[in-house]
């Protein structure tokens, strides 16, 4: 028998399934504390005494054990509330020590539960919970998107194109994706494969093992680089792996920045990210990779790492160049008026970090967002606003041959415009 299996069967030895009602409470105040319950559905709200004040400090849905503090304590000095039907596996105490003897990696998870909690205990008067008012306007929002789409998957069944669209409708809600954005059917090319290879690489937010696509650079094969400086690779579109995504914690960014979070915008990550993306786009949110790609799998990612970038107030070159693949990507699906929008936000992304914010950048990285801002202004009318960049450029003789001439030829092209216009 695997160990995995072991480890199921281990659990079903041990639990009993309970179900409970809204209103219902797990356990109480001063309650003896010989049970934990992992949650399978539901939401619990878990509150303590302050100063003679209950005070709300977690909540806790599916996938999370509650009750931890029976491992340390013979009574309960919280109080787990039922909002949400929930259904729960209830272990004894006694019980779950024996399966924490016979399987570390699951030790590991309480003991990390377990300080997760004392954590929350000792930051309690700074944790900030999404107002009950909102999550309840969320719940009544799903359900009615659940109920109108039953309807239209019916319908649509019928046709043979059903797409569940009930997770992409709370996501345009929420101002997910860009106003316009709608649903595409095309998926990443077969030969995609040729120019890739899995590999195994661990998560530098929740240190889980996931599984990404590495690109055999040694096979690709630009055709052009553009005035627009997008490169063209024979056969294959780089963008469309561009991102990476854990699926435990939803840690997502593009995969020139994947390690370079400092240890305090991680810990922002690992604690509220998930939470947060629950709260906004719904608890069913992820990020899955079909083994060919869909072009919505592929949006979905890019927009992800925006908002994890703005959660974490990181770098606006940074999500000026998410902004510029997303224009791309539009670009190819014909979307005119969205690649322009994303365009327009990848200048005003770069803008401000050119002329605001301080940089360790190298000088080949400075020079590189130098060149993409002249572009993006010359692209969207602002050419006098470019000139002064290109000109800069141009006198550098410490800026690279090539980019000397991609300044050169585009300042070239203003000057010649202006003159005929």
């Amino acid at each position: 028998m695997s160990e995995k299996n072991n480890f199921k069967d281990l659990l079903a030895k041990y639990s009993n399934l309970k179900e409970f009602k809204t209103g219902s409470e797990l356990y109480s105040y001063q309650e003896k504390a010989d049970k934990i319950y992992f949650i399978l559905s539901g939401l619990i709200r878990i509150y303590i005494k302050d100063n003679e004040q209950e005070l709300e400090i977690q909540r806790q849905k599916n996938g999370s054990f509650v009750g931890v503090t029976a491992f340390t304590a013979n009574t309960y000095s919280s109080r787990a509330a039922v909002y949400l039907d929930t259904k729960a596996l209830e272990f004894k105490v006694s019980d779950l020590r024996k399966i924490m003897q016979r399987n570390n990696s699951f030790a590991s998870k309480m003991i990390n539960s377990l300080s997760l909690y004392i954590e929350k205990l000792e930051n309690r008067n700074e944790e900030q919970l999404t107002p009950i008012s909102k999550i309840n306007k969320k719940i009544e929002t799903e359900k009615e998107i659940k109920k109108t789409l039953a309807a239209e998957k019916i319908a649509a069944k019928k046709k043979g194109k059903f797409i569940d669209q009930a997770a992409a409708k709370i996501r345009k809600q929420a101002d997910f994706y860009l106003n316009g954005h709608s649903f595409y059917d095309q998926k990443a090319a077969k030969e995609d494969q040729y120019y890739l290879y899995d590999k195994e690489i661990e998560c530098p937010v929740c240190f889980q093992k996931m599984e990404i696509k590495k690109i055999r650079n040694s096979r690709l094969r630009i055709e052009e680089i553009r005035a627009d400086l997008r490169p063209l690779y024979k056969n294959f579109n780089l963008y469309n792996y561009s991102v990476l995504s854990c699926p435990r914690c939803l840690f997502t960014a593009r995969r020139n920045d994947f390690y370079d979070f400092s240890k305090r915008r991680m810990k922002k990550i690992k604690n509220n990210f998930k939470k947060n993306v629950s709260e906004d786009l719904g608890s069913d949110f992820k990020i899955e990779y079909d083994e060919l790609r869909t072009i919505n799998q592929v949006l979905d990612a890019h927009y992800l790492a925006l908002k994890l970038y703005d959660f974490t107030d990181y770098h606006t070159d940074k999500k000026a160049f998410i902004w510029r693949d997303l224009s791309w990507i539009y670009e190819d699906l014909g979307e005119t008026n969205l690649s322009e929008k994303a365009s327009l936000k990848a200048l005003k992304n770069l803008e401000e970090f050119y002329f605001k914010e301080d940089t360790n950048s190298t000088k080949t990285e400075s020079d590189n967002i130098t060149l993409l801002l002249a572009v993006l202004y010359h692209k969207h009318n602002k050419s006098d606003k470019a000139l002064p960049l290109l000109d800069e450029l141009i006198r550098d003789n410490r800026v690279s041959l090539r980019q000397r001439n991609k300044a050169k030829d585009l300042f070239l092209e203003i000057r010649e415009a202006k003159r005929n216009s």
